[in-house]
């Protein structure tokens, strides 16, 4: 047996291309293919998995997408629910934050003591108020710029990780992941966080293709959501 198809093995369950398409932004035009995986925990090695799934099909002149969820789920940055104690101003905000969508974004307690956290009670509040005295004006959104693109960008604590919160890549760690996954593969990565609303790429390896060109290239969200277990594509300009 390989050394792949040991890991493959190992990791359990099955890897496989389930998107193969050519795409066009504006002039430009790209392959995308996406990879499947089966349902990973804290306990798997990134860049196994990253090898398993991508080794068979990327090129040099590729660069490879990974879910930031994956990455932060994989690399011990997630945050177990257990140990965060929402406080009373958590309490008393949380439920005034509308979903959106079918995220529930800061309206989960433990989400907005996360946030309070890192940001501290009074930002939190200042943002709760702007946004109560905005909102019958009928502006959207003033809460989560006011309180930070980590209020925006805190995932989890939705199935299948209801027990566990993922909160966004420091920059210089996503950097660090970019840099270790493209030696391993031997193509570009960049860590992408994209959802129906938009998306961020958090960092992306040096001869990656421009942040724009991947943003434009992923506007359809298609890694979708956590129940498709899309967690990896590439994209390849044509």
């Amino acid at each position: 047996m390989s050394v792949m198809a040991d890991r493959r093995e190992r990791l359990g369950g099955d890897f496989e291309v389930c998107r193969h398409e050519r795409i066009r932004r504006g002039s430009a035009e790209y392959e995308r293919i996406l990879v499947r995986t089966p349902w990973l925990g804290p306990d798997d090695d990134l860049v196994d998995v990253a090898r398993v799934a991508m080794t068979p099909i990327c090129r040099p002149t590729d660069t490879v997408f990974v879910a930031e969820k994956l990455v932060v789920l994989l690399s011990g940055q997630a945050v177990p629910a257990a140990t965060l104690r929402p406080g009373w101003v958590a309490r008393l905000l949380a439920p005034r934050v509308r979903p959106h969508g079918d995220s529930l974004g800061l309206s989960i307690p433990a989400k907005m003591q996360y946030r309070v956290e890192h940001a501290g009670a009074l930002r939190v509040v200042l943002a709760a108020a702007a946004a109560a005295a905005t909102r019958p004006l009928g502006v959207r959104g003033v809460f989560y710029r006011l309180a930070g693109s980590l209020a925006r960008d805190l995932d989890g604590m939705r199935p299948p990780y209801l027990d566990t919160l993922l909160p966004p890549l420091a920059p210089q760690v996503a950097v660090r992941w970019c840099e270790r996954l493209a030696s391993r593969l031997g193509a570009e990565v960049a860590i992408v966080d994209i959802n129906d609303r938009g998306g961020t790429v958090r960092a992306r390896s040096l001869h990656a293709l421009p942040t724009t060109e991947i943003l434009s290239a992923l506007q359809d969200n298609p890694l979708g959501h956590c129940e498709q277990a899309t967690p990896f594509g590439l994209l390849r300009p044509l």
